[in-house]
């Protein structure tokens, strides 16, 4: 599940990706993933990536800029943090629900 502020971050990174006009496949490798990784596709495409801040310093190097061109400014108004821990409930019920149908 991506946040608020995941999708954001996202959609700076393939404005960046298209005026540089990379690949997802060579940003995926440029990031230091092996040959072929869907890293980018997935994250771009599928949602199931999340760029960390370990991500964005390496991206800000590779479009040579700032790493708080990727973030939303002043801040965002949505609270991407109780997104995020509402989807970890939401998650670990879910998880607790189908351990406790196994055991039935």
């Amino acid at each position: 599940m991506k946040t608020t502020i995941d999708k954001y971050i996202t959609q700076k990174v393939i404005e960046k990706r298209e005026e540089a006009n990379i690949t997802q496949e060579e940003l995926s490798h440029m990031l230091g993933f092996a040959t072929g990784s869907t890293f980018v596709s997935q994250t771009e495409n599928t949602g199931k990536g999340k760029y960390n801040i370990y991500h964005l310093n390496e991206l800000a190097k590779i479009f040579d800029c700032d790493i708080a061109d990727f973030l939303p400014r002043p801040h965002q108004a949505e609270n991407s943090l109780k997104e995020y821990r509402d989807y970890i409930a939401e998650s670990k019920r879910k998880a607790k629900e189908e351990r406790e149908s196994k055991k039935k």
